[in-house]
């Protein structure tokens, strides 16, 4: 992990570090041997009660994160890609996200790959900031939840 801290940062790394003790995984991007991006895709019930009730079941992917330099050559794609073709997403039959309010550019790549934004608008959650330390802040926070139904297998 120090290695991926080094290269993704520590705030990152730490907020992996710790879901990794939690049912879901961490996947990574590298290029040759240097990591170059990761997403937590999670299927534990979500957090929030609106969530639970209107997506019950659905894992949601969290952190998508490709380094500075690496972006815009569909590593972020890929690493999405991965993540919906995993046994537990599959099996729910769909993927959700949920994107800080403010992040248009995001917002607009997530829809280009055919996820949608749900009916029951901006939701109340919470943000983990983890600190150099190694203790975790959580904060309030707002965002928008997109789904997308997956074909099959």
């Amino acid at each position: 992990m120090l290695y991926l801290e080094r290269v993704l940062g520590p705030e990152r790394t730490a907020f992996y570090r710790q879901r990794l003790k939690r049912q879901g995984v961490v996947l990574t991007s590298w290029e040759g041997e240097d990591p170059i991006g990761a997403v937590y895709v999670t299927w534990e019930p979500a957090d929030e009660d609106i969530v639970r009730k209107h997506l019950p079941g659905v894992p949601f992917v969290h952190r998508l994160h490709v380094v500075d330099g690496r972006r815009n050559n569909g590593r972020g794609k890929a690493l999405l890609r991965e993540a919906e073709e995993l046994d537990e997403v599959r099996m729910a039959g769909r993927l959700g996200a949920g994107i800080d309010l403010d992040n248009d550019r995001v917002i607009g790549w997530y829809e280009r790959l055919g996820y949608r934004e749900w009916a029951h608008g901006i939701v109340q959650t919470w943000r983990e900031e983890h600190v150099p330390d190694g203790t975790v802040q959580v904060v309030p926070d707002l965002c928008r939840i997109f789904v997308k139904d997956l074909d099959p297998a």
